[in-house]
């Protein structure tokens, strides 16, 4: 307990301008403290650090984010015992404090040998325990251990191995059940969050009933990490329930799909059903895109995979129902984007009939009897399914293909890749975790006129938050130009808004 009263000893001396207010906030914290060290005021980021500290003496990240600081002022004495305080309350990024650019000082010093003695310690004591109980446990960034957070542990030990080195924040969100490791700007970070929350209030509400009770590490990864990690760069996130582990390149639609998965793999563990690939992919595609409607209902908002379903019935190269239902895992992967797009299209047909969550309790219900859903969809909509396939088949041609293509009068053009920034809005993007970066501005286009510049990241158009170029296409496809809309962005840290015009531009398709 040594540390930490040297800890608040050292907020009370401190505590400067924020003596004589409330401590700041977590996210207080992690706006300004970047800010403050930007401008070479490391004393004040220390400060700031502290009072933080003062207040909550067990969070791990911010122990290491004033041991980095305390470095970065000479202060080897000190880093070591915010480095040792972080080790104390479940700091586990050993990549971060053997190779930390910030941590030169400390490892230069002497103090550097505490740090590595009580690190030795500690991590020969989880062992000990993991060895001596049935309920193994692991190193994680939280102070209590639960055996239930065991895997989701073992998890973020293993990712900060491989890609730690202080690039990923790691904090819990127990409203979900979540250990994170974030790469992303932290308010961007607590937006996804706040969507993840309504969505999963929705899921227990509609579907799959009580939160999981097992940890699951959420990863927000890097472009670079996440090219490395998920091998393909067309893969945009995995969830792999063994080792209770999301990885995702955006907090978009991407995140809702794979959030989905592990809710619905948490109600198949709780049940003891497994339900088949035509399912699992049909109810995480449907969750990429929905609202709560103005009565509190459910609504399922068409997307980029509704033309590509329109597409399938238009070419009559759909797949028959009795068939599609039954088909296994290796032949449903074979063609990804058609059978994601069918599986979405069938269970959004469901939802416009108002018998999505119905259908869906009854098989559940009935699982046992026909794990296929065929029985259930049957009953549901008091039909054969033959009958079902062909109004469904109805019901995607007169609804038509989304509006995903970028016309000249619509408001974007140079997407995803795209030569070409000459569009309305005088811009080419691509893909960040939080938003869509800026990659080139057109001399004297629209997003140039209205203040912004190559690097940007766009996180909102509109009422619509933009996590990923999907999210971008979609908004700006409805828009026309010589329309103004109001565009939320950020610059380094910081986020403005402006009112962009939208100019004419060529059609593309991206």
């Amino acid at each position: 307990m040594r540390h930490r009263s040297i800890l608040l000893a050292l907020a009370c001396l401190t505590l400067g301008a924020w003596q004589d207010h409330e401590p700041p906030s977590r996210g207080q914290l992690d706006r300004t403290v970047p800010r403050l060290l930007a401008s070479n005021r490391a004393t004040e980021a220390l400060e700031l650090i502290d009072a933080y500290l003062a207040a909550h003496p067990n969070d791990a990240q911010v122990l290491f984010d004033g041991a980095r600081v305390a470095s970065r002022l000479g202060d080897a004495r000190g880093s070591a015992v915010y480095a040792i305080g972080a080790l104390r309350a479940g700091w586990v990024d050993d990549k971060a404090l053997d190779e930390h650019p910030d941590l030169t000082r400390l490892r230069a010093h002497e103090a550097w040998e505490q740090v590595r003695a009580v690190r030795h310690q500690l991590r020969d004591a989880t062992k000990h325990h993991e060895q001596s109980s049935q309920s193994p446990q692991s190193n994680a960034p939280l102070a209590k251990v639960a055996p239930h957070d065991v895997i989701a542990r073992r998890s973020l030990q293993s990712w900060l191995d491989q890609f730690g080195g202080g690039r990923y924040r790691t904090e819990e969100h127990p409203p979900l059940n979540l250990l994170m490791a974030s790469a992303i700007d932290p308010d961007a970070l607590r937006a996804a969050l706040r969507s993840l929350e309504l969505l999963s209030s929705t899921l227990t509400k509609d579907f799959f009933g009580e939160l999981q009770p097992q940890t699951v590490l959420l990863v927000v990864a890097t472009p670079t990490d996440a090219d490395k990690f998920l091998s393909n760069p067309q893969h945009a996130g995995l969830y792999v329930h063994e080792a209770r582990r999301l990885v995702t390149r955006n907090t978009g639609s991407t995140l809702r799909h794979e959030y989905t998965h592990l809710r619905h793999y948490g109600q198949m563990d709780r049940l003891g059903q497994r339900h088949p690939i035509w399912i699992l992919e049909g109810l995480a595609t449907l969750f990429e895109d929905w609202q709560i409607g103005p009565a509190g209902q459910l609504v399922i908002l068409p997307n980029l995979r509704s033309s590509d379903a329109y597409d399938r019935v238009k070419k009559r190269k759909v797949v028959p129902w009795v068939d599609f239902i039954a088909m296994n895992e290796t032949p449903f992967m074979a063609e990804p984007q058609w059978n994601y797009a069918q599986a979405r299209s069938m269970l959004m047909y469901f939802a416009s009939e108002g018998k999505l969550i119905s259908w869906y309790r009854l098989y559940t219900a009935t699982w046992q009897d026909d794990p296929t859903g065929q029985r259930a969809m049957e009953q549901t909509f008091a039909a054969p399914i033959g009958r079902i396939e062909a109004q469904w088949k109805a019901w995607v041609l007169a609804n038509g293909r989304q509006d995903s293509t970028i016309d000249s009068g619509d408001g974007v053009n140079g997407v995803n890749g795209v030569n070409g920034v000459n569009g309305v809005m005088g811009a080419k993007v691509s893909n960040l975790p939080d938003g869509v970066r800026l990659d080139a501005v057109q001399v004297g286009g629209p997003a140039q006129r209205a203040g912004m510049r190559q690097g940007d990241v766009i996180t909102e158009i509109g009422p619509q938050e933009i996590r990923c170029v999907g999210d971008y296409v979609l908004a700006m496809a409805d828009r026309k130009s010589g329309e103004n809309v109001k565009v939320r962005f950020r610059r380094g840290t910081l986020y403005s808004i402006v009112e962009v015009n939208l100019a004419a531009g060529h059609a593309i398709q991206p």
